[in-house]
């Protein structure tokens, strides 16, 4: 065979091993990429899904949210506010920027003037991601456009109006009906709750007076017992006895003084049985010395009376 052909048929060998290699090798990367398929359409599938379900959330979070937002009006969030002390009264005032509360001019302008523009307030917790409900404010008067707003409740000592100084706050123009009649509902009870505090306050007064009069009876009654010396102003009308040194003290000593008399007495009573007797011994020893003498003839009874 001539070399020419020998090199071709070597040429011929070596492509028919190469294209069987390079037929295995696509064999396997379309086995792979067929399974790498299936894979990766079970994933969209499953993606897809959960796509879909995160969707469905979503469209009833923004309905949801659309909910809650109906009623709520306007709203101005992270305002700063100052509290200032309304003059020479009890009452606080809130004080807000319109820098930080745009639109609210043009509500005020708007707003009826028999009818103050009112807002409702909350203070936002340190991080921000809560807030509690402070109250209901009507507007007093703007200047240099720093607005006042005044309570429409009465701000109790427990309220603790120097503390709303600071922090961010969350302003709106209108609150639900719902939940307005609920924190009507609050201020009723809390309305209640004070009346029962000044109710007990009242009933603990007179419990304390009714206490200090007895314990004034009491002292009194234990001065009357023991004495009382301490030092009584000028021109004051002068005390009984017992009343200074005490009925105790003024008993023992008129218990004691009748025991003296006793004494004294008995001591008289037992003199005069001593000089009775001795009287009528006397008189017998007189008589016996009369009956004695020389021509006694007649004896004469002597008695005494």
């Amino acid at each position: 065979m001539h070399v020419l052909g020998k090199v071709l048929a070597w040429f011929a060998v070596i492509g028919a091993g190469a294209a069987v290699a390079l037929g295995a090798r696509t064999f396997q990367v379309r086995t792979a990429w067929q399974k790498e398929l299936k894979t990766q359409k079970e994933v969209y599938a499953e993606k897809a899904q959960e796509l879909r379900r995160v969707k469905i959330e979503r469209e009833a979070a923004v309905v949801e949210l659309a909910n809650l937002k109906r009623g709520w009006g306007m709203v101005w969030e992270d305002v700063d506010v100052r509290t200032q002390r309304n003059g020479d009264t009890s009452e606080w005032l809130l004080l807000t920027n319109d820098q930080q509360t745009p639109g609210i001019a043009g509500l005020a302008a708007a707003s009826n003037q028999q009818v103050p523009l009112s807002i409702h307030a909350f203070k936002k917790t340190a991080d921000g991601k809560d807030s509690a409900f402070i109250g209901s404010f009507v507007q007093t008067g703007v200047q240099n456009g720093a607005r006042g707003w005044k309570a429409t409740w009465r701000v109790r000592q427990s309220d603790v109006a120097e503390a709303w100084d600071g922090g961010k706050w969350r302003l709106r123009t209108m609150i639900p009906s719902y939940q307005k009649s609920r924190f009507m509902n609050l201020e009723v009870l809390l309305t209640g709750a004070d009346q029962a505090e000044k109710d007990n306050e009242y009933n603990s007064g007179i419990k304390t007076e009714i206490s200090s009069g007895a314990d004034l009876q009491l002292e009194m009654r234990i001065a009357e017992l023991t004495g009382n010396k301490r030092t009584r102003p000028e021109n004051s009308p002068p005390l009984p006895v017992h009343m200074i040194e005490g009925l105790v003290r003024v008993i023992a000593d008129a218990e004691e003084g009748r025991n003296q008399a006793v004494e004294v007495v008995d001591q008289l009573r037992r003199d005069l049985k001593s000089a009775h007797d001795r009287a009528n011994l006397l008189l017998r020893q007189n008589s016996d010395l009369g009956r004695s003498l020389p021509g006694s003839a007649v004896t004469t009874k002597v008695t005494r009376k």
